[in-house]
């Protein structure tokens, strides 16, 4: 089967937080972290089925999210779960804040890289606990993750990571992960890894190696969160899990999600499984497309030594390093060019931006058109 991810979807006139940002302006929307390619028509078609049957009151999965996760992290990672670990959500930045309230006492700390995905951050705050940020040299060492790590105090208890990255879309190799679990566990942390963008290696061959699998002490510390809605565009329909194969942790955070989280929506709950049951062959096509367009991206960038690129080996979303420009705001001068990108300031790093490369091609290119054409009339000298 054939899929058009070509195709130019009129966004405009929806309900979308991408392209409502720059509505009536000469603005390309580049920023926040969905695709603007139609779903897998299986999903489609399930959604359809579901809606005609028009009742939409609470909803009991009734184990099948936890089957078909266990089926699909089988077959995609090699990785061997119960079902019994899976804790339904409907959502997954509400329970960053949530872990951290029910994990920790008012005294201890987490700790989390910067530059990193907003909520990661601001979830502390909102949760009142303190943060530790290690430095996360993405430019220079994007498989930084494991390594220079600094000593810790008996208050930082709970280690949060993304893998593959928010915002430098690096997929961290098992090495590099091994050496972050030595690091758990000589410091007996709690590990929440948020492999939200698994899905989306975008190298041929490649598989994501989660970091619970590493080994049974691994197992044993993690929180592993996990979603349909990045690989296959569903971020507006609510619906994730957290694998936690700890019994005494599971329950007291499966205890915690009861009291403050909705369930996740039949909608939600319908399109995932659509998802990982029988959309992997549209998912194995979004990837060779995403990674043309990642390729043409790095390629035009080549060109401009003012912008310095992360290369992501995953996801659809590109750092890039915007100090060349020698703007006080390197994102709003992009947009007075044309492009809505995402700043960089959120998440640790203002002279830094974000591109989401996940659009029809034609968008892109002329995204691309703009960037050129506007630093080589701003910045002759490059």
């Amino acid at each position: 089967m054939s899929f058009n991810f070509d195709e130019r979807v009129e966004r405009n006139h929806t309900d979308s937080e991408k392209w409502l940002k720059y509505r009536d302006q000469d603005i390309i929307p580049l920023w926040i972290a969905d695709t603007d390619f139609r779903v897998a028509p299986a999903i489609q078609h399930a959604l359809s089925e579901r809606v005609a049957q028009g009742v939409f009151g609470y909803a009991d999965d009734q184990g099948e999210l936890a089957k078909a996760a266990m089926q699909w992290v089988e077959k995609q990672y090699h990785w061997t779960i119960d079902p019994d670990w899976v804790v339904p959500l409907s959502g997954i930045k509400p329970l960053f804040s949530l872990l951290q309230e029910c994990l920790l006492s008012a005294e201890q700390n987490s700790v989390c890289h910067t530059p990193i995905y907003p909520p990661f951050t601001q979830s502390a705050r909102n949760a009142q606990r303190a943060q530790r940020l290690i430095p996360y040299p993405l430019f220079e060492q994007p498989d930084f993750l494991g390594t220079s790590l600094p000593a810790l105090t008996a208050q930082e208890r709970l280690l949060f990571i993304c893998h593959p990255h928010n915002p430098g879309g690096k997929s961290y190799s098992r090495e590099a992960l091994q050496q972050l679990a030595e690091y758990a566990e000589h410091y007996d942390l709690l590990v929440c890894s948020d492999e939200i963008h698994a899905d989306l290696l975008l190298e041929p061959g490649r598989r994501h190696t989660p970091f619970a699998s590493l080994s049974a002490d691994s197992a044993q510390r993690s929180i592993t969160l996990l979603s349909a809605a990045k690989a296959f565009n569903l971020a507006g329909l609510g619906c994730a899990i957290a694998i936690v194969p700890n019994n005494r942790l599971r329950e007291q955070i499966r205890r915690a999600v009861a009291q403050r989280m909705p369930v996740p929506n039949s909608l939600g709950i319908v399109a995932t499984l659509a998802a990982w049951q029988r959309s992997e062959e549209w998912l194995v096509a979004q990837r060779h497309y995403l990674r043309g367009n990642r390729d043409l991206l790095v390629k035009s960038l080549q060109a401009l030594p003012a912008l310095r690129l992360v290369v992501p080996d995953a996801g659809f979303l590109a750092w890039i390093d915007a100090s060349g420009l020698q703007q006080a705001n390197p994102h709003r001068w992009l947009e007075q060019q044309g492009l809505g990108l995402t700043a960089g300031a959120p998440f640790g790093d203002p002279q830094a931006v974000r591109l989401n490369f996940g659009c029809c091609r034609s968008q892109l290119d002329e995204a691309l058109t703009r960037l050129h054409n506007a630093i080589q009339q701003a910045y002759a000298r490059f």
